[in-house]
């Protein structure tokens, strides 16, 4: 089984030699590399065409010197792929020796699977063992956690660790521009009932400050503040967005009775979120006021009571007008 991978740079410098070795030292190797550079500034391009120069697998390295996001930019790699079998990377991890053998085998084995994914290892920048990806998000796949509207409302599927299987990629492009590439893949695939997770640490997934996923626990005073973070707040408005324009999109790719029941009663939880901040996640509702919305069967049915706490917190602040 062949397999390609694709690989999103930008300012990478630092770390993209170490992941791109890793991907060369699979046992499984693969049939070729494709890279696509969003615009780098530093010497991310110098140290890729270096790799390519030393390498005896191919690696393609694209550079149009167009800057457009992460999703884009792996929406444009995506128009390379010629293996039946595709690898997401970022620039700054490292994958495990077997990665790519594991995940191939759960293909082989098992013929409805269009996207694999595995756990992880967080590590910091001195490779320094943080704990689990599965075990900071909260994810355990004998508890059901492989269910559309879990999916839809908290993804726990990373990029990084996940790979699709070609004829499937292609019939969920493009990507919807403001939700990220893995859980619009995750997505498509979990109401097709073909996602499949592999419980292996198949690779280390760095955490830099900017996207740390619970690798610190926070302290009592720590979250008192984030309640009052109006950053933090407009955060999680920008996330529910985010679930609201992903279901929207999945009812127009994967129509059937199963999605229009899922969609409609996540819909009907995000008008009560929509209540809580006050029209912040999209324009109307059917909710009046917010205790109505917090007690409402719709939403407690899909909150947990920290996100219950935090919403009327929210709300609270956003009807005093605290910034």
């Amino acid at each position: 089984m062949s397999y390609e991978v694709i690989l999103a740079t930008y300012n990478g410098e630092r770390y993209v030699r170490e992941q791109v070795e890793s991907i060369l030292a699979q046992s499984v190797k693969p049939s070729r590399i494709i890279i696509r550079d969003d615009g780098s500034t530093d010497d991310t391009l110098t140290v890729l065409q270096a790799l390519k120069a030393e390498s005896q697998i191919d690696i393609d390295i694209i550079h149009d010197g167009l800057n457009l996001g992460y999703i884009k930019n792996f929406e444009k790699l995506t128009e390379y792929v010629t293996a039946d079998f595709v690898f997401f990377s970022d620039q700054d991890d490292i994958w495990v020796e077997n990665k790519a053998e594991t995940l191939l085998a759960v293909f082989s084995n098992q013929s409805h699977a269009n996207v694999v994914f595995s756990d992880a290892w967080l590590i910091n920048n001195t490779m320094e063992r943080l704990g689990t990806l599965w075990h900071h998000v909260n994810f355990t796949p004998a508890n059901g956690d492989i269910r559309l509207d879990k999916i839809l409302i908290n993804n726990v599927v990373t990029g990084a660790t996940m790979a699709v299987r070609k004829g499937f990629l292609d019939t969920v492009m493009p990507f919807p521009a403001k939700i990220p590439h893995d859980y619009w893949l995750a997505s498509n695939a979990c109401a097709l009932g073909s996602l499949v997770p592999v419980e292996d640490k198949l690779i280390l997934y760095r955490q830099h400050e900017n996207n740390q996923i619970g690798a610190k626990k926070s302290t009592f005073a720590g979250k008192l503040k984030a309640a009052f973070d109006s950053k933090k707040r407009n955060k999680r408005i920008a996330h529910y967005r985010e679930i609201y324009d992903l279901v929207h999109a999945i009812r127009k790719s994967q129509q059937t009775s199963q999605i229009n029941q899922t969609s409609e009663s996540i819909l009907n939880y995000l008008d009560c979120v929509n209540t809580v901040y006050r029209g912040g996640i999209f324009d109307g509702g059917k909710r009046k006021n917010l205790l109505s919305a917090v007690f409402s069967s719709s939403y407690t049915k899909y909150s947990t009571k920290k996100s219950i706490i935090r919403d009327l917190l929210d709300g609270l602040f956003i009807r005093l007008n605290f910034s």
